[in-house]
């Protein structure tokens, strides 16, 4: 994450919540529609429960706390990026040439 955006986040959106992974989540001042997650080290787009997804898209206002542990929902972020990279991996040799220019 750039320093510039965490300034952004600093000066213009209200923390609202932090999960037990770290990620931060952020509600513009002046515009509560806005919402954006600064994610934690080593974290991405996929470490994000759902009541903090539907948060974060606007299907929920409320951010409910039917949350896992620290430690498990770290495991079980792991597992679905293991499980996501081991099911595309194979895919991506079978049948598909590249275009390479001449």
């Amino acid at each position: 994450m750039s320093l510039g955006f965490k300034l952004y986040s600093f000066f213009n959106g209200n923390l609202v919540e932090q999960d037990s992974l770290g990620n931060k989540y952020y509600q513009d001042k002046k515009n509560s529609s806005k919402r954006w997650v600064v994610y934690a080290s080593g974290f991405g787009p996929e470490s994000l429960p759902t009541q903090y997804h539907n948060w974060l898209h606007n299907t929920s206002d409320e951010i409910s706390n039917t949350e896992l542990e620290g430690n498990s929902q770290e495991s079980f972020v792991k597992r679905r990026v293991q499980k996501h990279s081991v099911k595309h991996k194979g895919n991506m040799d079978k049948g598909y040439n590249s275009w390479q220019p001449k």
